[in-house]
């Protein structure tokens, strides 16, 4: 029977999928006769290219294969700038991305916003899960559904909430509950390990949490860290915002993989150490995890820290060409002091999860769990 465990889980996290994806995300009422936004569509011909002095202005006929408009043709203009970095013409065939303005139901102005990168974007993906589970097998599958569950819940569940004016920080908080467990429980083949990685986790991302919370009190920082909160200010729903609270709540979010990472690794050392000498100590068992938990700090934290280099590599460039002044300047301001403190404080919430969870797995696994290990160990096998 304990054969069937791993597949049971799997038939459970994939309702659990379906169930997410047929949540219908809460929309935010628009009001007026007239409507904006933004459809996919494919470009159908090019009825007109006019060439100016810098720039060619391109009238074309799109196919929209979404929103109000599905299936209609309209006209829209693409205004091409070969000075300006992501400008490019079309032809037909071409995926797009439409901007239109509707009045009373009737498009009264369109034009090109940019590619339709949605295919190109599920191929690169699709060739990661194939990677996964050519390398992984069963474990890569439980680890994809972990991820699905998570993505899922944040795009169809947690986005809607805070959107719509509940607590960023609880939200957050609750899609870090469910991301761990939903993760765990399926990567995970026993109860001791799943409950004592969900609980290191949940530690470390405290830990970080509580990091962010100094760290933005040392520094001034008011969680306004990108140019888009101001538009919020603009927004009948999201003005009333606290930024401070989403910052946090994206500091546990960051945290939560690595962190996981780190706790279901001590975890899984320290029962295999203990089924390998079961008269090992506390002590003896904790200053093992200790000196594992120091290997994997190194590379771990680099891990952060340098996917947030690689993000902003960029800005870094720019900062460097523009003198020391005006490096200075912004290295210090919110938006840079912010991102950085959302680096540093993920980091710092995994550090702090290696001897909270060593701590807990050496207390468990030592001593007088001995007979249980053994016998869950040999329903593993069987």
């Amino acid at each position: 029977m304990t054969k069937f465990v791993p597949w049971i889980k799997r038939v459970i996290a994939v309702l659990l999928l379906v169930i997410l994806w047929r949540v219908s995300p809460w929309v935010v009422p628009t009001n007026g006769a007239q409507e904006e936004g933004y459809y996919r569509g494919i470009v159908q011909s090019v009825v007109q290219e006019q060439p100016q002095q810098t720039t060619t202005v391109q009238l074309v006929s799109v196919k929209l294969i979404e929103g109000p408009l599905k299936n209609q043709e309209i006209y829209a203009q693409n205004i091409y700038d070969p000075s300006m970095y992501g400008s490019f013409m079309v032809k037909p065939g071409t995926k797009v991305f439409i901007y239109a303005i509707m009045d009373n139901g009737k498009v009264s102005d369109a034009y090109v916003q940019d590619l339709d990168r949605l295919s190109g974007m599920i191929t690169v993906i699709v060739a990661f899960a194939v990677i996964v589970l050519l390398v992984a097998y069963g474990k890569g599958l439980d680890a994809l559904l972990g991820l699905l569950i998570t993505g899922l819940f944040i795009w169809k569940i947690a986005i809607p909430m805070i959107a719509n004016g509940y607590n960023p920080i609880w939200t957050c908080l609750l899609t870090v509950l469910v991301g761990t467990l939903g993760t765990i429980t399926l990567v995970m083949d026993t109860f001791d390990k799943i409950i004592l990685s969900t609980a290191g986790t949940l530690l470390g991302i405290g830990s970080a949490y509580i990091f962010g919370i100094w760290a933005s009190h040392v520094t001034s920082v008011h969680g306004v860290t990108s140019e888009i909160f101001s538009f919020f200010q603009f927004s009948t729903t999201l003005k009333n915002l606290n930024p401070l609270s989403l910052f946090f709540g994206a500091i546990m979010i960051a945290a939560l993989g690595a962190t996981m990472d780190v706790a279901v690794s001590l975890v899984s050392s320290a029962r295999e150490i203990r089924l390998q000498q079961p008269d090992i100590g506390f002590f003896q068992l904790f200053s093992s995890l200790t000196r594992i938990g120091r290997d994997m700090i190194g590379t771990m934290v680099n891990t952060l820290i340098f996917a947030y280099a690689g993000s902003e590599l960029g800005l870094l460039v720019y900062l460097y060409s523009s003198g020391e002044s005006v490096a200075i300047k912004y290295i210090t301001g919110e938006f840079f002091v912010g991102d950085a403190i959302r680096a540093v404080a993920a980091s710092a919430g995994l550090i702090l999860a290696i001897p909270l969870t060593a701590l807990m797995a050496s207390a468990f696994y030592s001593g007088k769990n001995k007979r249980t290990l053994e016998k869950n160990s040999r329903n593993q096998a069987d």
